[in-house]
């Protein structure tokens, strides 16, 4: 007699057949990717609905991204951008490329990835509104083992994000931390640099944001622990990438700590748009 589980079973190994068979594939692009970067090769147009740009990616990254055609409808044209986990530059390249008085902040943790954030940004001369910044950001200030994966989509702070669909570990590496409250200056009037000087403790200070967008793998709900004075002062547009792969634990938490900060979310598909709850006063 069948049980539920006989059901189950083999639609659950299909299911990771499928998944290991799409981690195999991202691998395999993410080798072609390394050599084209590592030889500064084809650099192809890259569309996206914010903008396009030029850039060393095989494929067309994000043509039709819901949610940056979305955070580029949001953002005005004079906005301050936080980009956490820019990956290669795209979102950030984007939002640029046809708003030339907007500024983005990109934040990569990944050596690798940010060695290809800024060729892309030093590909289109956009040094001066991109601020690649090679910090993750938390909750803490310090250093964190940081797990890139053989699929850099999947590199992250947490080893098990690094590990899914078949991917596993390439190397660990300690890579600085930074909250959000740390570098965002409290005043809208204040100054910005393009270097890593506020790594060096020298007081530097990063304009607040108007808009973050945050596609960290599991760790949103730090991130947002470590920008709750800046939430709180400048009341930025917050999206945040959906990983429910990852399970209900992070979702859950990233909604708890939004509610602290007085945020509500509107749900779409594959993200959030987090808006600012109107004060009572």
């Amino acid at each position: 007699m069948a049980t539920d589980d006989d059901a189950v079973g083999p639609a659950s190994r299909v299911r990771e057949t499928i998944e290991t068979l799409e981690g195999l594939a991202h691998v395999g692009y993410h080798r072609l990717s390394r050599v084209n970067y590592e030889h500064r090769g084809i650099a192809r147009r890259n569309r996206t609905p914010a903008g396009s740009f030029r850039c060393y990616e095989p494929l067309n990254r994000h043509g039709s991204d819901a949610m940056l055609a979305e955070l580029d409808a949001t953002c005005g044209p004079s906005a301050v951008v936080y980009d956490v986990g820019a990956n290669v530059g795209v979102y950030a390249l984007g939002l640029v490329a046809a708003a030339p008085n907007r500024r983005v902040v990109a934040f990569e943790p990944s050596p690798a990835a940010a060695d290809r954030l800024r060729a892309n940004v030093a590909l289109n001369d956009l040094e001066d509104r991109i601020d690649a910044r090679t910090w993750g950001i938390g909750d803490e200030d310090g250093t964190r083992p940081f797990y890139r994966s053989t699929n850099p989509e999947l590199s992250a702070f947490d080893r098990e994000s690094a590990r899914r669909y078949g991917a596993s570990v390439a190397d660990v590496r300690s890579v600085p931390v930074r909250r959000i409250d740390s570098v965002a200056a409290s005043g809208a009037s204040a100054t910005s640099v393009t270097s890593d000087a506020a790594d060096a403790g020298d007081g530097t200070r990063l304009p607040p944001p108007d808009a973050v967008k945050i596609d960290v793998e599991g760790a949103a709900p730090a991130v947002l622990r470590g920008a709750k004075e800046t939430f709180e002062s400048h009341r930025p547009t917050v999206f945040v990438e959906v990983h429910e792969a990852l399970g209900e634990h992070v979702p859950r938490e990233t909604r708890g700590v939004l509610s602290d900060v007085g945020y509500a979310i509107d749900e779409r598909t594959g993200y959030w748009r987090c808006e600012p709850v109107a004060s009572d006063g």
